[in-house]
């Protein structure tokens, strides 16, 4: 899935990279949209971008001045010859009076096409959904993502999709010390053929102190055979790893 790669990495903006606008072709676009056009390596000063701000930018609400507006959404259709980029952002803050509450954003997919409107089009569909809760000093996250290559008659596409929850050890140095649990499946689709791996952090202890490894807790991997792959923390670089039982 080298294809679908850049494009995982261009939607996981960072949270300050949510409204954050980008130039390209001399046109100031939100992050995310900005990052896609480029990954599909579009020449910037070839694209023809209309877009759309839900309230405009002079009337979105900021109240808590995270730059995350109370609710505002993005529309954006963009062309380079026969090729099309069409989607929208809805950015949510969770409490607007509250800079660390936290934030929902949800695509409404975006679809990049090639050789649009001709017998040989073919695109990339792309959904991303965002729920990021901190509930202090505590964070839960619910994470999405869903990406469809389709073409000559063939679809292909994986989804990657977690809860996790990060609790620190110290509300005042919160990324000092603290446990992380994880729960996620990576799918991958074709035609004909699908594949699922499943991910599971159990109290995962993280120090700063420890530079190499994590200091508690347990990570495991399994497959949709049943192989399982477990990876348990006993210390600081003192790791336990077994393979359906079988130490490794």
């Amino acid at each position: 899935m080298e294809t679908s790669n850049k494009y995982l990495v261009a939607a996981i903006a960072s949270p300050s990279g949510v409204v954050t606008t980008n130039r390209v072709g001399g046109q100031s676009l939100p992050s995310p949209v900005a990052n896609i056009l480029l990954a599909s390596g579009l020449e910037p000063q070839s694209i023809d971008c209309s877009t759309r701000k839900t309230p405009p930018e002079a009337d979105q609400q900021d109240l808590d001045n995270d730059k995350i507006p109370r609710e505002a959404r993005y529309q954006v259709d963009c062309k380079v010859n026969d090729t099309r980029l069409r989607g929208s952002i809805l950015l949510k803050d969770k409490d607007d009076n509250n800079p660390t509450s936290g934030y929902t954003l949800d695509t409404d997919q975006y679809e990049l096409t090639f050789n649009t409107g001709k017998p040989n089009e073919s695109g990339i569909k792309l959904d991303l959904d965002v729920d990021v809760t901190r509930n202090n000093p505590n964070y839960a996250i619910r994470y999405n993502f869903n990406l469809e290559i389709y073409g000559d008659g063939k679809r292909l596409g994986t989804t990657y999709s977690y809860t996790a929850t990060y609790a620190p050890d110290n509300a005042q140095t919160p990324f000092a010390a603290g446990t992380l649990n994880y729960e996620g499946t990576l799918d991958y689709r074709t035609t004909t053929k699908w594949y699922r791996l499943s991910g599971k952090a159990t109290n995962l202890k993280f120090s700063s102190t420890c530079k190499q490894t994590f200091v508690g807790g347990s990570w495991s991997l399994e497959d949709t055979r049943g192989n399982r792959l477990l990876v348990q923390y006993n210390g600081c670089n003192n790791v336990t790893v077994t393979y359906n039982g079988e130490a490794l």
